[in-house]
């Protein structure tokens, strides 16, 4: 059942300072900017795009160029286009033939179906060349745990399945000389990323747009009591007092296991039951050691994003290029550039003097100077940040652990999402997250199932437009009611504009629009501006311009140039007013042209009541002597100005014209939008005095 938003108060606890979490940025103390590892955007949902189009406003787009640097047979590093096992001619000769050979005996006898984890899963779509030579040795590194160990379950669009014939062909054309490197597969080939603060300016930059009386940073919650359905929160910095929340529902983000540690046991409810699966729960912490450099990159870097590094000769499982990503991540662009590397300490078995930040920090620089990258002259800034839950490990037990422990949560009124929350990596990216939080929402309080959590195999095999977001923070909006006109008129204004169509077409056309919608032809663009105001009331932007399909240079009523209509439109009420309605003049409109012929013809549904009877029935109050009017429907007004009627006006207004394609009411509201939309008690000629 579908719960009524009223009287609802939201409140974010953040156990610190800023938003963001795994997704967030900081500058060290000599200036050089890092990330919590190596994000970039790329995503799977119109709704995250449309969203991060509205936060951010500057943005840099990369083509991705992701390699591996791997040791051949012969000793010597190369760097491999990935993915590997697409680039194998990149090899040398020995770890080729290994590679092409496993290929091939895979092709020849392809193993069962009935895959029991992610070892086979690589063993039977790779071979066993690729899976001795990278495959094991990667994934072991990255995850910390033998592919033995994890369900193969989650992977779907994650590792690229090589194509045999098309990697012989590419052998062939390598050994003939044609070296094009290609690494650029996979749903992130190309991907942006903010041109200022790194990652974290997106998630600070969406807090920006949300009331700020929902967040309480430097709150951390450290007990869940289910039976009184309250939280016990430690305030402040220093976390040195202790406050009680109380809560209806409960979204967490927390990790699962976090998560059931908060919680006191309470009558009937197994909370040791749940503690001791979530114990079990496989996961590997991240630790990010960022090197900042005098000078540029070597040419081996200068077009690479990221590189991944199987080889147990380093630390680091993958080093990103994070200068390139941006000029702002250094204090002094063009003589500094920085190196971002992530390395896996597992949660189990670990050697804590390897660990050691001062260690780590050194084994990185090491290495790196041994691959040629870096000279440790040029190094004039070191970082290091560890993430306790870097990545959630999809291990064999976890859908087991997963189907037990999420409806027991959600049968407490507790909704555990996102990266850690959800505890499913193939879910688990920013865009995935993100709409973990809008789905979960939408199905508490609009009963809309939920799409990403359970359905990951679904979501990243499509592009998601299902929940498209309608509303708009634009500063200003172009309405168009539309039915076969040109509209090329609108092509510098395209991305602003919401056309709503009541023709024929079945398609948009090929511009670049914010929206375009299909309507009943009915009630003339009358109907079209008041369904855009019902539908978009809470979210409208500073000015919305309705305009008629022929645009602005057509109208004769209207304004010559949209700059003209803007300008004007804070000014009361944007319109080109010629004449206006004066006393006696309330009668029945006396149509000309076309629109008298349309009603002696009987084409036209006369209205109910004359001109000054529907004005008190609209706005219940007696007509003024004078009004000015607004034909040819161009008009345009603040959201201050629309809203200082409420929505059942607007509601009450359609239903006067929704029933026929050509009403005479649709004529009446031409005279009446002046007198919606503006301060009209300025224009009363003392109309209480009428009867």
């Amino acid at each position: 059942m579908k719960k009524q938003l009223h009287n609802i108060r939201i409140i974010i606890l953040e156990q610190n300072g800023k938003p963001g979490g795994l997704a967030s940025s900081e500058r060290d103390n000599n200036g050089f900017l890092w990330d919590m590892g190596g994000h970039v955007v790329f995503s799977h949902y119109e709704y995250f795009d449309a969203t991060l189009d509205r936060v951010v406003k500057d943005w840099n787009t990369k083509q991705r160029a992701a390699y591996a640097y791997m040791k051949g047979s012969d000793d010597v590093r190369r760097f491999i286009p990935y993915p590997v096992q697409n680039n194998i001619e990149w090899m040398d000769k020995l770890h080729q033939k290994h590679s092409l050979s496993g290929l091939e005996k895979v092709a020849a006898n392809p193993l069962s179906k009935n895959l029991c984890n992610f070892d086979q899963w690589l063993l039977s779509n790779f071979g066993t060349g690729l899976c001795d030579l990278f495959m094991r040795k990667y994934n072991k590194k990255i995850w910390t745990l033998d592919p033995t160990e994890m369900n193969a379950v989650w992977v779907g669009e994650r590792v690229a399945v090589p194509n045999l014939d098309k990697i012989k062909f590419k052998i062939k054309s390598f050994d003939k000389g044609d070296r094009k490197e290609k690494s650029n597969w996979g749903p992130n080939n190309i991907f942006r990323f903010p041109k200022y603060n790194g990652t974290g300016n997106i998630w600070q930059s969406v807090t920006n747009r949300l009331p700020r009386e929902w967040y309480r940073f430097h709150h951390k919650v450290v007990g869940i009591d289910l039976g009184s359905k309250s939280l016990k929160v430690k305030i402040g910095e220093n976390k040195r007092y202790i406050r009680d929340y109380k809560y209806d529902i409960l979204i967490s983000t927390a990790p699962l296991d976090l998560l059931l540690q908060m919680i006191d046991e309470h009558k009937g409810s197994k909370v040791d039951y749940y503690k001791g699966l979530t114990s079990q729960l496989a996961f590997t912490h991240t630790h990010i050691v960022g090197i900042g450099l005098t000078g540029q990159p070597p040419s081996t870097l200068s077009e690479k994003s990221w590189i991944y590094f199987p080889d147990s000769d380093s630390p680091f499982y993958r080093v990103t290029v994070f200068s390139s990503y941006s000029e702002h991540h250094v204090p002094n662009p063009g003589s500094q550039w920085s190196l971002m590397c992530e390395a896996a300490e597992p949660n189990y078995y670990t050697s804590p003097k390897y660990w050691t930040k001062d260690n780590l920090i050194d084994a990185t620089i090491t290495a790196l100077n041994r691959y040629g990258f870096i000279d440790p002259d040029m190094i004039v800034s070191k970082y290091h940040r560890r993430l306790e839950h870097g990545y959630p490990i999809p291990s064999l037990n976890r859908e087991i652990i997963l189907q037990q422990v999420q409806p027991w949560l959600e049968s407490q009124g507790v909704f555990s999402r996102g990266r850690f929350g959800g505890w499913r990596y193939e879910v688990s990216n920013q865009d995935h997250s993100f709409m973990q939080g809008v789905e979960v929402v939408d199905r508490i309080f609009r009963g809309v199932p939920e799409e990403t959590y359970n359905n990951a195999n679904i979501v990243n095999s499509k592009r998601n437009t299902g929940r498209f977001i309608r509303e708009t923070l634009l500063d200003y909006q172009i309405v168009v009611a539309h039915y076969n006109e040109d509209l090329d008129w609108l092509i510098p204004v395209a991305n602003r504009s919401h056309v709503y169509h009541k023709g024929t077409e079945l398609r948009p056309p090929a511009l670049q629009l914010y929206a375009w919608d299909k309507l009943p032809n009915v009630g003339h663009e009358s109907h079209t501006y008041l369904h855009h105001i019902i539908n978009n009331y809470n979210s409208l932007p500073n000015i919305t311009l309705f305009v008629q399909g022929e645009g602005l240079s057509d109208a004769s009523h209207c304004f010559s140039t949209l700059g003209e209509m803007l300008s004007k439109t804070y000014n009361n009420i944007s319109c080109k007013i010629s004449r206006g309605i004066k006393s006696g003049g309330w009668g029945r409109i006396r149509h000309s042209g076309k629109w008298r012929e349309e009603k002696l013809r009987g084409e036209m549904r006369p209205a109910k009541f004359s001109l000054g009877r529907f004005f008190k029935e609209l706005f219940e109050f007696q007509h003024p002597l004078e009004i000015p009017v607004c034909l040819k429907g161009c008009i345009g007004a603040t959201k201050d100005m629309i809203r200082k009627h409420p929505i059942e006006f607007y509601k009450k207004a359609i239903s006067f014209i929704d029933d026929h394609k050509n009403p005479e009411e649709g004529h009446y509201f031409e005279r009446f939008w002046a007198v919606m939309f503006s301060e009209y008690h300025v224009l009363v000629s003392d109309s209480r005095s009428r009867s």
